[in-house]
């Protein structure tokens, strides 16, 4: 039986997730003694009490598996519609409302110890028992019989699925699903090499039918200069403000074409007296173009430039030009 541990795509802005900005801790379903209990501990049942929560992030309505800051599993209604008969039986779908619909948080209660430690690559708490990280585990195969998605009570956040489980995933299209393989494994290969190699093939994939576009190709930089060199209170308002406005002017939840996607804002940060945003996009030309209207605009008390550089925002050699804002 090939199992396999259930992640979301990440480091992939057409794959982006959900996030809860306050009070994660709703989430936590695991007894404050679950390190010394390890072999018995069972989830909490939120179901009687749960109100649904509204989530954030720029999440597009391809994605089924977007997940909550980024650890917390989270299905789509379409992928609840497919899968309810496996996951129901193991665990609480639990509504989340995103702008877009509603999503449903999964609290896995279907807890295994079905791994042989002595046997597995690990490393543990000086209990023996808690798993903090891993090389390879050896699944018990005797226990696996009928198992579709479950937990170990030796690893606390990790939820798992079976060949089974990603059949259906396939067979239903659906998509947003990182499914990494972690037993068996081939002689010499560990599961954080698998990791890398699933993490590395999905930061590039597309939505069905998506054309074969690189959305990383470009990079676009604005660059805000601050008077000194710590910003002040009003210009990291305004930095916060131009990140925001610029970020949602970019969001559509239906981009699932390269018509429909310009970029998506990577990240800003602050360094030696600017505030630097960085965009990627499949086209720098295209995403300047999107944006001039805003950058002619630009609520940015001092100066500032743009630059289109005709690589990935991680590329320092790419080459960069500033552009004229006209």
């Amino acid at each position: 039986m090939n199992i396999y541990e259930l992640s979301q795509i990440v480091d992939n802005p057409l794959f982006e997730g959900l996030a809860l900005l306050d009070g994660a801790e709703v989430f936590d379903t695991w007894p404050k003694d679950w390190r010394i209990n390890y072999k018995t501990w069972e989830p909490f049942s939120l179901k009687a009490t749960w109100m649904p929560l509204q989530v954030y992030g720029k999440v597009r309505k391809h994605n089924d598996f977007p997940c909550i800051n980024l650890v917390t599993p989270a299905f789509s209604q379409r992928a609840v519609d497919f899968l309810r008969d496996m996951l129901e039986p193991n665990g609480e779908l639990l509504p989340v409302r995103h702008k877009i619909g509603t999503y449903y948080f999964y609290n896995c209660r279907k807890m295994m110890n079905c791994v042989d430690l002595s046997k597995s690559e690990v490393t543990k708490l000086k209990d023996g028992g808690v798993v903090t990280s891993t090389d390879r585990l050896v699944f018990l195969d005797d226990l696996l019989d009928d198992l579709t998605v479950f937990k170990v009570r030796t690893q606390l956040l990790e939820t798992f699925c079976t060949q089974t489980f990603v059949d259906r995933v396939n067979a239903a299209s659906l998509q947003g699903f990182a499914f990494i393989p972690i037993w068996p494994l081939p002689s010499g290969v560990t599961f954080n090499d698998e990791r890398h190699r699933v993490s590395k093939a999905f930061s590039k994939w597309k939505p069905k039918d998506f054309p074969d576009v690189d959305v990383k190709e470009n990079t676009v930089v604005i660059r805000l200069y601050c008077e000194g060199k710590k910003p002040s209170a009003a210009e990291k308002k305004a930095a916060e403000a131009i990140e925001k406005h610029l970020d949602n002017l970019l969001y559509d939840p239906n981009q699932s074409t390269p018509e429909s996607l310009f970029g998506d804002l990577e990240g800003m940060e602050f360094v030696d007296g600017e505030y630097r945003l960085f965009f990627s996009t499949p086209d720098c030309d295209r995403l300047v173009a999107k944006m001039m209207p805003e950058l002619r605009t630009l609520a940015w008390p001092g100066l500032f430039h743009v630059i289109k550089r005709r690589g990935t925002y991680v590329d320092e050699t790419a080459n960069g030009e500033y552009v004229p804002i006209v």
